[in-house]
Order: structure tokens, then C-alpha cells, then sequence
């Protein structure tokens, strides 16, 4: 077994080739792919994405400062980075905060967790099912300033968690869902241990779910690897 030194060091090399790519002429911004040398680079389309834009460093310098100081080069490019996505006001000429309302509005809307029909919600865990609906509801509930568009939005998190009260198999071993696959003979499937198709992501949700329902929104909020950036910075906690 290597030591963790070894994964520390490659991660470095990594992250140092990365940021040598990185642009600064109406930037700061990643090119998608390096060509060869004398090709001309271009940003990618979403070049402010977190899944291929610069966004997407976010998180790679908050890994480092958890080991080491940021170097000055570092710090002036996450300064750049909060600078330049807070500038980012509006798409397609819609402010953020109305484009985010309409996406709350439209998982609010849209008849989930119920099973409308044979294909529509089948699954029940964190990725792509009531759970994870769920914890994007909290979030929006626990980071708006309107009190009663936040209660809305409790209350749809609350419907996603009545349905896995409603769903859960239960007995002396403790509980699961078992979600459905409507295209097999046998569309029940069997019960999933792990975080984002199982029990344990269906867990935590339902640990914070309550949390926010017995003390309101400025409940704690454990950070997690897949939405610590969508939860307001007040109620993060980063350990036990």
C-alpha cells in the first residue's frame, strides 16, 4: 500500500498543471482541452461551470487549504473565481434568483414523489429521487430570506419525506425502501445500502429533515460532498 504522502504529491502535480492552464484575459477561465502547442484554446461553453468551468476549482482549493496555506497565485485566482460567478446576475437576460424560483417551482409542481404512471418516480433515494428533491428543498428553504416562499418549500420537503415514511419497509433489522424498475416482470427491486441509491443517503436525509422541522431553518447543516456549495454559509458545520 502506498503512503499517503504519494496520493498528496500526485494530487499537487495535478492541481499545478491545472492552474498553469488557467487564463486570465477576461477570465479567470479554463480551456476545455489543451491542444498541442501553437493551437489556439477556447473556454468552454459553460465556462463558468462547475462541471467544466472555472467554478469547478472552487473546490479543489478548499481540498488544498485543508493541508496547506493557499500561495498568493492561489488566493488571487479564488478571489477571481467569487468575484467573477458573483457578477453572473443573469442568464438569457432572467436574474438568477428568478430562474432558481422556477426550478423550485416546477420540483414543486411537477407531481413528484407520487407514482403518476409506470416510469414516473420510481426511485426513492438521494440521486434522482425523493431524497435528493428533498435535500434541494432544504436548501432553498434554509437559504431564503422570504418567510413564507422558505415555509413553501419546507413543505414540499416534508411531502418527500412523508412519502419515504409511507414507503419504508420496516421491521426487527431496522428499515429500507425497495424502489421499482416498471420495465422488469418483477419491477420491485431489491432494497440498496449505500448513499445515493440506498438507505444510508435516505438516512441522512430524514436526520436533517428533522433537525429542520423540530428547530427551524437556521438548523445545522452537515456538509456533504455533493451540495456543501448550495448551502448558506451560516448553518454549514464542517465536523462533529
Amino acid at each position: 500500500m502506498l503512503r499517503g504522502e504519494t496520493y498528496r504529491q500526485l494530487g499537487e502535480a495535478a492541481w499545478s498543471w491545472v492552474l498553469d492552464q488557467v487564463r486570465e484575459d477576461e477570465g479567470p477561465w479554463l480551456p476545455e482541452t489543451v491542444p498541442g502547442e501553437g493551437q489556439k484554446t477556447e473556454p468552454a461553453k459553460d465556462r463558468d461551470s462547475l462541471y467544466s468551468g472555472i467554478a469547478g476549482l472552487a473546490p479543489v482549493l478548499a481540498e488544498i487549504a485543508q493541508y496547506r496555506e493557499l500561495s498568493d497565485r492561489e488566493r488571487a485566482l479564488a478571489e477571481g473565481i467569487v468575484t467573477r460567478l458573483s457578477a453572473e446576475t443573469e442568464v438569457a437576460g432572467i436574474p438568477v434568483g428568478e430562474l432558481r424560483r422556477r426550478c423550485l417551482t416546477s420540483l414543486l409542481t411537477s407531481g413528484v414523489p407520487e407514482r403518476l404512471r409506470p416510469g414516473f418516480w420510481d426511485n426513492d433515494g438521494r440521486c434522482c429521487g425523493t431524497a435528493g428533491v428533498g435535500d434541494v428543498l432544504l436548501d432553498a428553504a434554509q437559504g431564503c430570506a422570504d418567510p413564507e416562499w422558505s415555509e413553501t418549500l419546507l413543505q414540499g420537503a416534508r411531502k418527500m419525506g412523508d412519502a419515504l415514511v409511507e414507503r419504508v419497509i420496516r421491521d426487527e433489522s431496522g428499515a429500507r425502501w425497495r424502489f421499482l424498475e416498471h420495465r422488469d416482470n418483477e419491477p420491485l427491486l431489491p432494497p440498496g445500502t449505500a448513499w445515493m441509491q440506498g438507505a444510508a443517503g435516505i438516512a441522512a436525509y430524514l436526520q436533517r429533515l428533522a433537525r429542520v422541522v423540530d428547530t427551524g431553518p437556521k438548523a445545522p447543516v452537515v456538509d456533504r460532498p455533493d451540495q456543501w456549495w448550495g448551502v448558506p454559509a451560516d448553518v454549514r458545520v464542517t465536523d462533529s
